[in-house]
C-alpha cells in the first residue's frame, strides 16, 4: 500500500497545496482556513502529515496537542491548544477524491498514531461525520456519540482512541 505513496511531514512552501486539498474535501462552512493551516504548521509542523503521488499531494492529516478531554467547536481556532498536552485532536484527514479507497486515509491516520506514540501522547480525540465513523473504528477509535458542535453546521460525532505509551517503564 505504502509503496505508491510517499508520506511526510508537510513543507510549509507546501501549505496552499494543502488548503487547496481541505478544500476541496470538506464543505467551505467546515473547511479549515489558511490561517489555521498556518498555525497548526508552526505550532504542531511534526504531526502535519502529507501523502503524495508522482509529485501530486493526494492526502492530508494533521490536528493539535491539546489538554482538552474532546474536540469542541474551540478547537479550529488557536485557543485550545498546548504543545504540552496528552491528548491530540485530530483535526484534519483529507484524501483526494480520485485517490480514495487506496488506504491513502489510513496510512496517514496510522502515521499520525505512531507519532503521538512516539511524543507520549496519551490519546487521540476527535470528531468526524456519521459516515465516517465504521473508518475510524477499524483504526480503533471509539465513539462517545453526538457532539456538541455545530462546526460548519454538521452533525459531528466524537470519538477517541487511547495510546500505548512507555510511561510504565520509567
Amino acid at each position: 500500500m505504502s509503496g505508491d505513496f510517499e508520506l511526510r511531514p508537510i513543507a510549509e512552501d507546501e501549505l496552499d497545496a494543502a488548503i487547496a486539498l481541505e478544500r476541496r474535501c470538506y464543505a467551505p462552512e467546515a473547511a479549515a482556513t489558511p490561517e489555521g493551516f498556518r498555525h497548526r504548521f508552526l505550532r504542531f509542523g511534526d504531526f502535519f502529515w502529507s501523502a503524495w503521488s508522482g509529485g501530486e499531494l493526494v492526502g492530508i492529516a494533521n490536528g493539535i496537542r491539546t489538554s482538552q478531554s474532546s474536540c469542541g467547536d474551540e478547537m479550529k481556532g488557536e485557543q485550545a491548544d498546548d504543545a504540552r498536552g496528552v491528548n491530540f485532536c485530530v483535526l484534519t484527514v483529507a484524501v483526494n477524491p480520485e485517490y480514495r479507497r487506496r488506504g491513502i486515509g489510513t496510512l496517514l491516520l496510522r502515521r499520525l498514531v505512531r507519532q503521538c506514540e512516539a511524543s507520549g501522547i496519551r490519546g487521540m480525540i476527535l470528531m468526524c461525520e456519521k459516515h465516517l465513523i465504521p473508518f475510524y473504528e477499524a483504526e480503533r477509535f471509539e465513539r462517545h456519540g453526538v457532539s456538541s458542535s455545530t462546526h460548519g453546521g454538521i452533525e459531528w460525532h466524537e470519538m477517541s482512541r487511547r495510546l500505548h505509551t512507555m510511561e510504565h517503564l520509567t
